[in-house]
């Protein structure tokens, strides 16, 4: 063999190892170079279009860290800003955001599921420039039926949701966005939890939203994110973090667990409702739900998503938000 053929041999090694350890880098590292924790942000790098989150065992640095996903919400939840409101608090709390300036508004409405949401609709108005309104009441869907907490009827959400309606109606926002966890409400004539059904709360949804699209403004639902059958999955990946498929769960039990079912049962009796679902953002893969995406925690308490990764989801909300609202509400 001359110098010539050995060198090139050499360089045909080299470029050929070259090659493997790009692919060996893309399987270990599956998300965008440079990005730390990209989280959702992975799941559009074409570099990552194979990966099968809730295989991987391993991730590099989990953010928000298991120990600290608690905490990892949006910042109106802490009691200091009186945004949130909580137990036995009927009246609302309008907490503004986004571009406050703005002339259109986009307002949240519900629950901690429509709340977990609201640091990323504000990062969106911010950069395409609408106002976000948000009226959330922990525990409390918006619906004009009577809910129970255990056994006890809890008055102040359906007072706190009529008060909402009354605050709606006078701010008149171009659009409406709704979600929640709860499935079932009481019928009328019934005070006990064992009572409660989900025609009920789907009767109480359909009354509110038919009363703000009457008065002109479209309504949106955000579905459910499906309910984690690992959770809490903080304490999980904590516990599994050289086995994070451990803490992966099945998608259809997780959907039907959520109230994504009665809300898309609801808003199919109420014409013109439209519908966000991330769920193929959460949950990407065929039929599960992996705990960790692109280094991204995906879930803190019970079935509430990090805002970390909310906010990592931007660019598919944004999308989804736009066909919700025939381009309206779009991202520039």
């Amino acid at each position: 063999m001359t110098s010539r053929q050995k060198v090139s041999v050499a360089v045909t090694i080299a470029l050929a190892a070259v090659m493997v350890l790009a692919v060996v880098w893309a399987q270990a590292s599956p998300h965008s170079p440079g990005s730390d924790a990209p989280g959702a942000a992975a799941l559009l790098d074409p570099q990552s279009s194979e990966v099968d989150w809730s295989t991987l065992e391993t991730a590099g640095r989990i953010t928000p860290a298991p120990r600290d996903a608690e905490k990892d919400r949006p910042a109106f939840y802490d009691n200091g800003s009186g945004c949130q409101i909580g137990d036995g608090d009927a009246v609302p709390k309008i907490c503004a955001a986004g571009d406050r300036d703005a002339r259109r508004t986009l307002m949240l409405v519900g629950d901690s599921k429509i709340a977990q949401w609201q640091t990323a609709f504000s990062h969106l108005g911010e950069r395409a420039g609408w106002r976000v309104l948000s009226s959330t009441k922990k525990a409390c869907p918006f619906t004009d039926a009577a809910i129970t907490g255990g056994d006890k009827v809890r008055d102040d959400c359906r007072q706190w949701g009529r008060y909402t309606m009354q605050d709606i109606l006078r701010l008149r926002p171009d659009v409406v966005i709704t979600s929640q966890r709860f499935d079932t409400a009481l019928p009328v004539g019934t005070s006990h939890g064992e009572d409660r059904t989900t025609g009920a709360m789907v009767a109480g949804l359909r009354s509110f939203w038919k009363q703000i699209q009457q008065a002109g403004m479209p309504v949106v639902v955000m579905l459910d994110n499906p309910f984690p059958s690992t959770h809490p999955v903080d304490e999980c990946v904590a516990a599994h973090l050289n086995e994070l498929s451990a803490c992966a769960f099945a998608l259809a039990p997780g959907q039907q667990e959520a109230a994504a079912p009665v809300l898309r049962k609801a808003a199919r009796g109420v014409p013109g409702v439209e519908i966000i679902d991330m769920t193929p953002t959460i949950c990407p893969d065929d039929g599960m739900c992996p705990a960790v995406i692109g280094d991204v925690l995906v879930y803190r308490a019970g079935s509430h998503l990090t805002k970390t990764f909310t906010v990592s989801a931007e660019r598919q909300l944004s999308r989804e938000l736009a066909e919700a609202t025939h381009g309206r509400f779009a991202e520039r």
